[in-house]
Parts: structure tokens; C-alpha cells; sequence
């Protein structure tokens, strides 16, 4: 959702470069007529109340968060699709998370495979390319550097099912749930939000969540601009450690 717990995706992506012994980072390729004049008592608007959430999604909710608790790591690959106007990026990660908040990305595929990003819970993250003596070759930059988010603006912690989660339960819109589609043989539930302001929210007007009905952990999340597809994060081959 910036279901990826979290928000509002702006540039390119996840990249690096090393030249000799400098690393550079590139992009890779979710009133009325005629009345009297009212008083300015009765024209100020009222502060209208969030929805509440439907009993289905607090449900859903709340069995991820179940599920989340015990886990103290995992791993995964996650694929990711996002389109920010005709700018359109595909790329593939081997994504490891260790709670409380440690992420080290590896880019599979995708323009600047061979990448590895660190986040270590701070503000900045540390990127470089290879292994051995090219590793040593170091960038640190902002978490929320163009050169290091997705093209709509995701961060690396940000694909995360702990901030799926946040992003779930804190985004200000309307939630429900349904029964989904079968991913992979495996049976999902659909967490869909409306944002109440789309514009806090990357730009998305409706995200949807599939969480596995067997562990209640995320297997996609969706991102939509109105009726078009602008975000498919998947996640597969998740390893868990509790």
C-alpha cells in the first residue's frame, strides 16, 4: 500500500553504479442559488468522522497483526510493477527484514541488477555493487532519495509487511474485505482502502491487500489511479523466522 506501509511514492529507483572506486546510484527500471446569505456559523463545515472500518476488514486486520507478532525475520522475493504516467518499472528483489527495523535489499533483475541497499532504521541507507573487494565501494543516501525509491516513491522499508501493516491500520480512508482470488493455489482475502486524500497517499485512490488465508500475511499488494493499475508488489518464496 505505499502499501508499502507507507506513503507517497516520487522518482526513480534503487540503483548503483561502480566505476573504478566511486559507486554511483541510477534509476531502476502504488451551494445553492437563490438563498439568503447564511450566517458564518452556519457556513463553516463540520469536521465529518473517518468511516469506520466494516467488521470483515477489522477482522483481516487483525489476524495479520496476529500473525506478525511472533515473526522476528523474514525473507522473500518481491516483485515489483509501477507506472507513473508513461514511466513504467519492473524489478525484482531478494528482500530480507529483521525486526525491529533492518532491511537489506538485493536487486535481482532489472536495470541495475547486482545492487544491494542496507536500511538499518534511520534515516539513510547504504548501497553498493558486488561482493569482495567492489563492495567496499560505498553510497549512503537519504532513505527518501529519488535515486533510491521507486518511480511513485516507495522506500525500501516501505515494502515491508510491518509497514504494510502500519499502513493498513493508520492511512485515514474507508476499509472493507471480501474473499479474493487464488494466487498460486493459495486462497487471499482482499483488504481494499479508499484514501481519504489520495494525494497523501501517493497519489493512489484505491489500494488493495491480498493476505494469504492460510497465514494472513501479504501475498500482493495493489495500487490504483483511478480505474488503471499503477502498483503490483508480489511477495514469493517467503521464509519466516519466529
Amino acid at each position: 500500500m505505499n502499501m508499502m506501509a507507507s506513503r507517497a511514492p516520487s522518482s526513480r529507483v534503487l540503483a548503483a553504479a561502480c566505476a573504478g572506486v566511486l559507486l554511483a546510484i541510477g534509476p531502476i527500471p502504488v451551494p445553492a442559488n437563490g438563498q439568503p446569505t447564511a450566517s458564518p456559523q452556519a457556513t463553516t463545515p463540520a469536521v465529518q468522522p473517518l468511516p469506520a472500518a466494516s467488521a470483515a476488514a477489522t477482522h483481516e486486520l487483525d489476524a495479520f497483526a496476529a500473525a506478525w507478532a511472533p515473526i522476528t525475520a523474514y525473507t522473500a522475493t518481491v516483485t515489483v510493477f509501477e507506472q507513473q504516467g508513461t514511466q513504467v518499472q519492473h524489478v525484482v528483489f531478494d528482500y530480507s527484514f529483521r525486526k525491529p527495523s533492518s532491511v537489506t535489499v538485493h536487486v535481482l533483475a532489472g536495470p541495475n541488477a547486482g545492487v544491494t541497499l542496507a536500511w538499518d532504521g534511520g534515516t539513510n541507507i547504504v548501497a553498493h555493487r558486488g561482493s569482495g573487494l567492489a563492495a567496499l565501494f560505498k553510497r549512503t543516501l537519504s532513505l527518501h532519495d529519488p535515486l533510491a525509491t521507486t518511480i511513485r516513491g516507495s522506500s525500501i522499508d516501505q515494502l515491508s509487511f510491518a509497514a504494510i501493516l502500519a499502513h493498513a491500520q493508520q492511512q485515514a480512508g474507508r476499509l472493507s474485505a471480501v474473499p479474493g482470488d487464488v494466487i498460486g493455489g493459495v486462497a487471499v482475502d482482499a483488504l481494499t482502502l479508499i484514501p481519504a486524500t489520495p494525494a497523501a497517499d501517493a497519489g493512489l485512490t484505491r489500494e488493495v491487500i491480498e493476505l494469504s488465508t492460510a497465514t494472513h500475511l501479504p501475498m500482493r499488494a495493489l495500487g490504483y489511479d483511478g480505474a488503471p493499475l499503477v502498483r503490483n508488489v508480489e511477495f514469493s518464496n517467503v521464509q519466516l523466522q519466529n
